[in-house]
């Protein structure tokens, strides 16, 4: 561990170039510091590889696309060598280097003081260090540094979010791919001290110390991880710190391009049933009382009095739809519930960030879709309604009937490690159901199109997408006079954006942004 980490607590990162000689890197660095464990020495990359050049006279032109990968987890927990998001499949199937940044998490990433020094934000001045260091050393790993590709899930979408709002964080990537991020707004310094600091600082004992930031670095870090912190209890850990982030939210305005907002393809979507993880779960024959009553569960921002009063007075939320059996009333309200939930939190926040970024010309193209065929991880499960059902010829469930399509229920597949973690074939299109997702996915880091071409497909053999993106046809980027998405799922295909009447309703309408 380096002598001064501690000194480092809330401070922003650089890359460490201080290294010399020879360094194995061969095993896992540790995860940073969270609940579970860890340490404070993790800011580190995972490297995954099919060429190592060794040469810096490598022509460019062999040089592979990157993606880089922020992993989620609320703020508060995850990892980049978790086995589930392991880049290996991405990186040969797709013909990329794949990196993982690790960042700091909890109190340690977030926490924000009125002093004009320490004014949060660490997460993101780790993720700008690695791909700062990405831009150094790709080259080294057989990837090239202009064709830098982001993406992250649920913490990590938002990551990517605010790496694409950042003005620090211009000229590192080309690409952003944005997975289920949800509702948030980045706040003003003094309202984070006020609602956060201020707690965390008196629970450690550094309320009346003349300097709060140096008695909270002599505490133990492992205590304070585990303290109540902003990170666990709301997802608003993100401030305007004016260096890294200047506005309240990511700027869609085309005056805004090339000042603040990086002006760059994106991909961004959502799983069906999000907000079906829910837990424990709502056990309400009333549907107001399961919309104001239910606590959406840790780094959720539980919707206003208002919002909810709108959606239940509008009859957008109806009883008796959705995956769930609807033979009990509580089902029922179990589904609207969901519905709600998923569209407040994620579905209509990712759609009218693709909206006004097309309606502006702020991105130049986005496509947008929807996951519907999952595969959750049995940790991450809820109260047990986002795996496929179970049947006499598909004990491990089968995909092709109805069930939630929950949050991170995208991550096995995306990834193709579900074997890796122990999750059985459900049906015979599992596995080319994630090979498919893996040409999609690269594809766009390759080509800043999600869509394949045949000719590539042939080359390598790919017969399974090639005959999928047949029937599925093109994936088309969302056009502002009637955008849609690709429903991801065995046999995909372009429908309409969904739920935008629910969207209006909650006041998250497609031109939320345009005002």
């Amino acid at each position: 561990m380096r002598p001064d980490i501690a000194s480092l607590v809330f401070t922003y990162s650089s890359v460490d170039n201080s290294a010399s000689g020879t360094n194995y890197a061969l095993t896992n660095a540790p995860q940073c510091l969270q609940p579970s464990g860890g340490s404070t020495d993790c800011l580190f990359l995972n490297i995954w590889t099919t060429s190592l050049p060794g040469s810096p006279a490598l022509e460019k032109s062999s040089l592979k696309p990157v993606m880089v990968y922020i992993y989620g987890g609320g703020f508060t927990t995850g990892s980049a060598s978790s086995p589930t998001t392991d880049g290996g499949n991405l990186a040969a199937r797709g013909d990329v280097v794949v990196i993982a940044i690790a960042y700091r998490l909890g109190a340690l990433g977030v926490l924000t003081f009125n002093d004009g020094i320490h004014k949060g934000n660490y997460w993101i001045s780790d993720q700008i260090s690695g791909l700062q260091w990405v831009q150094e050393h790709a080259a080294d790993f057989g990837g090239d540094p202009s064709q830098v590709t982001i993406f992250g899930e649920s913490a990590g979408a938002q990551s990517v979010q605010a790496l694409v709002a950042s003005p620090k964080a211009r000229g590192l990537f080309r690409a952003a791919i944005i997975q289920s991020t949800y509702v948030d707004t980045y706040l003003p310094i003094p309202q984070f001290v006020a609602q956060f600091t201020n707690p965390i600082v008196a629970e450690a004992g550094c309320a009346n110390s003349s300097d709060q930031v140096a008695c909270l670095q002599a505490y133990n870090a492992t205590a304070l991880t585990l303290l109540p912190n902003p990170a666990s209890s709301t997802s608003q850990t993100i401030t305007i710190d004016g260096t890294y982030l200047t506005t309240s939210f990511i700027d869609l305005n085309a005056t805004a391009v090339n000042k603040t907002t990086s002006s760059v393809p994106i991909m961004i979507g959502v799983n069906r049933d999000e907000a079906g993880v829910l837990n424990p779960p709502p056990v309400f024959t009333n549907i107001s009382a399961s919309f104001y009553n239910l606590n959406p569960g840790e780094h959720i921002q539980s919707p206003s009095d208002a919002v909810i009063a709108a959606a239940l007075a509008s009859g957008a939320f109806p009883l008796g739809t959705g995956p769930t059996d609807n033979n009990t009333l509580e089902n029922q309200v179990f589904n609207a519930t969901v519905r709600f939930y998923t569209d407040y939190q994620l579905k209509c926040l990712s759609e009218f960030v693709a909206y006004t970024g097309v309606a502006t010309g702020a991105l130049p193209h986005v496509w947008f879709y929807e996951f519907n065929r999952t595969y959750q991880d049995p940790g991450y499960n809820g109260n047990g309604v986002c795996q496929a059902p179970v049947t006499p010829t598909h004990p491990y469930g089968d995909p092709s009937l109805e069930y939630f399509k929950c949050h991170a229920g995208d991550l096995e597949m995306n990834f193709g490690n579900f074997a890796r973690d122990g999750l059985p074939e459900r049906d015979e299109f599992d596995i080319p159901y994630a090979q498919r997702l893996t040409d999609y996915w690269t594809s766009f880091a390759r080509n800043l199109n999600p869509n394949p071409s045949p000719a590539y497909l042939v080359a390598r053999g790919y017969w399974n997408t090639l005959s999928q993106n047949e029937f599925a046809g093109t994936w088309e980027p969302v056009n502002a006079s009637a955008p849609s998405m690709m429903l991801l799922q065995w046999n995909s295909v372009m429908v309409p954006f969904g739920d935008v009447e629910q969207c209006a309703v909650i006041g998250e309408s497609l031109d939320s942004l345009l005002g």
